[in-house]
């Protein structure tokens, strides 16, 4: 062989050493970039089984067990599952193994971004939960559910407004009262022939009997006779809402609607439980949804709580009714022209009567609640029939057990219970349903699980190296390649892209 030849053969060579070493590049960049995926898909791949068994929610635990997020330890798992996956060899001799032509080494890989389930007042968590109920609930059966919640709006406004109409027709009678004493007092001091004050009739004012009411223990009043009150209680000061929060640094686009909200008003349904129904996960509260409605340390005063906001609710809604029943706008009038007359503001009647109704209205809820608690149904706008009290002997009424009538085709507790909770903003439904979550899970219990550190999404810088192997076969010049280095960042969502 000549000279020339051997040359020629010699560039030829190491033209195409230099080809597949070019090649060789461009399948490492491909190769790190599905080993990214890999290592993120790994690590979320460890997510926390026992709220997802319980749950439905996939959430990865960035504490590992401890009180704060360790960073450390995610970034070792993602190098070390990298690192698995390539499988480098780097001490062996460049024609051992040399049917893997892609061995790199992951000398650094970082985490930069993540968001958590408490982030953003929780969203995150609150989408997570609903991703997991849309498959048990289509859009048909969601807006039914919603045109049932949103009724309770306008209920707890009527209910505002009837208490205002009560205050202002006692303010009425209490001015004129006090003016009736007033005179009565001036005419014995002047001894002027007495004046002539309205008679002296003797009538039931309704309104003072829920006066007195609203002054006793609520729940001795509407409790079940024989049915005990929870005393479970937890420590508020470890609540999301009470410390302070880990904080993601990686942006949300927060969603919403009323297809998401329903979805989310029957996740709380589903994993929680409450005063008549046992939780499907035992934690350190019996009454669950009463907690994330009241947000109390104890059963007892959250079960007191709801109970106060369920006789608003119903007398919102007995009041709506109350305007529609001519008949018992009759009744009221009738007693208020009695009373106007017995403290001399005949002109006010009109005012003392929606008093009056409103004053019955909240009585007729008394009786509600104590059906519900019973484990009965109270169809959310009543009629003729389904009315249970009368005007008249209203205290002695309440004195006994009566309840109110129950109908067939009606709402539960649990069913005005989540009226309730649909007009609770997000923030409190997600910081409190996470406040169970954390109450409930765990090692026995302990509430050591932290939904601040758990993790929805991941973004890292993973950096790869990699030896040149054709390149250095290269006779007539050196490339003065030491190591092909491949760094970018991935992002990893258990249900978000990008």
């Amino acid at each position: 062989m000549t000279v020339f030849a051997s040359l020629s053969l010699l560039l030829v060579a190491s033209f195409l050493l230099t080809l597949l070493e070019a090649a060789r590049v461009k399948g490492l960049d491909a190769y790190s970039r599905m080993q990214r995926i890999n290592a993120m898909e790994s690590v979320f791949s460890e997510y926390d089984r026992e709220l997802f068994e319980q749950y439905g929610i996939f959430l990865l635990d960035g504490s590992y067990g401890s009180e704060t997020l360790q960073f450390s330890q995610i970034n070792a798992r993602l190098q070390s599952f990298s690192q698995q996956n390539l499988s480098p060899v780097s001490s062996v001799s460049l024609w051992q193994n040399t049917q893997n032509f892609y061995r790199m080494d992951v000398p650094n890989v970082s985490v930069t971004g993540y968001l958590l389930a408490t982030d953003y007042e929780g969203a995150p968590f609150r989408q997570m939960a609903v991703a997991s109920m849309k498959a048990r609930y289509p859009a048909e059966l969601a807006e039914k559910l919603y045109d049932g919640l949103q009724s309770a709006e306008g209920a707890m406004a009527r209910a505002q407004e009837s208490q205002a109409t009560m205050d202002e027709a006692q303010e009425q009678i209490r001015v004129a009262k006090e003016e009736q004493a007033r005179l009565a007092q001036e005419q014995e001091e002047t001894e002027e022939p007495e004046q002539e004050l309205p008679p002296d009739v003797s009538v039931e004012n309704p309104m003072d009997v829920v006066k007195s009411l609203k002054d006793a223990d609520i729940l001795t009043l509407v409790m079940p006779s024989g049915r005990a009150v929870s005393s479970r209680s937890i420590q508020g000061i470890t609540t999301l809402e009470h410390r302070s929060l880990l904080q993601g640094n990686e942006t949300w686009n927060k969603t919403g609607g009323w297809y998401e909200a329903v979805l989310y008003q029957q996740f709380l349904q589903t994993q929680f439980g409450c005063y008549g129904s046992e939780s499907a996960h035992r934690g350190a509260l019996d009454y669950q949804l009463e907690y994330i409605q009241a947000g109390k340390q104890t059963d007892r005063e959250n079960l007191k709580s709801v109970v106060r906001q369920l006789l608003l609710l119903r007398e919102g809604a007995n009041f709506i009714y109350l305007q529609t029943d001519v008949q018992k706008q009759q009744e009221a009038y009738s007693v208020a022209t009695a009373l106007a007359a017995a403290v001399g503001i005949a002109p006010a009647a009109g005012v003392i009567a929606q008093g009056i109704l409103a004053a019955w209205a909240y009585v007729e809820s008394i009786l509600d609640v104590r059906t519900l608690l019973a484990g009965g149904k109270i169809a959310w706008m009543k009629t003729a029939e389904g009315w249970s009290s009368s005007l008249s002997g209203l205290a002695s009424l309440l004195a006994g057990n009566a309840r109110a009538k129950e109908q067939e085709y009606g709402d539960d507790y649990k069913d005005y219970l989540q009226k309730l909770l649909y007009l609770k903003s997000e923030r409190i439904l997600n910081y409190r349903a996470m406040d169970l979550i954390e109450l409930t899970t765990g090692p026995e219990h302990s509430g050591s699980r932290r939904m601040d550190a758990m993790i929805l999404a991941l973004r890292a810088d993973f950096c790869y190296e990699a030896e040149p192997i054709f390149s250095d076969m290269v006779t007539l010049q050196n490339m003065q390649v030491e190591r092909w280095e491949f760094a970018d960042s991935s992002y990893y969502s258990y249900f978000l892209k990008e």
